[in-house]
């Protein structure tokens, strides 16, 4: 016979079984019923995100918009994006402020621990972005020894970038257009971005080229961006990667970067 200690613990481990239960699904039903899906996002990260014209009051474009948008379409919603500093989107998501983060991140193992992450939606590499004139000076990361390299705060590049270049300075941006303006001013000697990235601000800037130097992705720090949700919302999660595994099944997110490559010529 069961003693009625056991039972009360019993009885206990069942109630926070269903309470969780329960709260995993609490989100998704009141983003459904608000209305609205609010995300986050740094809007200086293009092809992922991007004002369409340089004036911050204009259109924000790219492929993680194309995906929230997506998003909002399947569960019947509007979208709304906060566009917030980089550094900054974990705390706000933290805070209740969003719902998901959509930034081109990348689940670390340091993220994972304060948020869950969908499956991964799109993969690239990492680059360094010079001066032309410096083309014969870099070629390799040991030739960035002695030199200032410079990466955006809070972002995957700025954990890797020590890990892997010896002998340099680092600085750390809130934005990567002040990673690039630092860098046209001569401040810094690199950057480090992700590859559709450099490419898309070497476009922009024909004084500056992108080189393929960097590796990315290790057992703890797999390679790729994913969505961010906060910590136990697994029926929103559930939901994101049916729509993440559909946008891959239908080659959507290929026809969203070529769609944001078309849009960034237009600038």
């Amino acid at each position: 016979m069961i003693k009625k200690s056991a039972l009360h613990i019993l009885f206990i481990c069942l109630f926070i079984l269903m309470i969780t239960q329960t709260a995993s699904g609490v989100e998704l039903d009141r983003i459904i019923s608000s209305g609205k899906i609010v995300v986050g996002t740094s809007a200086d990260y293009p092809p992922y995100e991007f004002f369409l014209m340089n004036d911050k009051d204009n259109e924000l474009v790219g492929l993680d918009i194309d995906i929230a948008n997506v998003i909002g379409k399947e569960l019947g919603v509007k979208v709304v994006i906060k566009n917030l500093i980089f550094h900054k989107l974990f705390s706000v998501l933290e805070s209740g402020e969003v719902d998901l983060l959509i930034a081109g991140l990348n689940p670390t193992f340091a993220r994972t621990r304060i948020a869950d992450f969908s499956d991964i939606y799109y993969k690239a590499i990492q680059n360094l972005v010079i001066r032309k004139k410096d083309k014969e000076k870099i070629a390799f990361l040991k030739d960035l020894r002695g030199k200032t390299v410079g990466t955006q705060k809070g972002s995957i590049q700025s954990e890797m970038a020590p890990a892997q270049i010896s002998g340099a300075k680092f600085m750390y941006f809130d934005s990567i257009f002040d990673l690039i303006d630092n860098l046209k001013k001569g401040t810094l000697d690199a950057v480090i971005l992700e590859q559709p990235v450099a490419t898309s601000y070497v476009l922009r800037n024909p004084d500056l080229i992108s080189i393929e130097c960097l590796s990315s992705g290790t057992d703890d720090s797999p390679l790729g961006s994913a969505i961010a949700v906060k910590k136990g919302n697994k029926k929103l999660l559930k939901k994101i990667n049916e729509i993440i595994n559909k946008l891959k099944s239908e080659n959507k997110i290929y026809e969203f970067v070529e769609n944001a490559k078309i849009l960034l010529n237009k600038r």
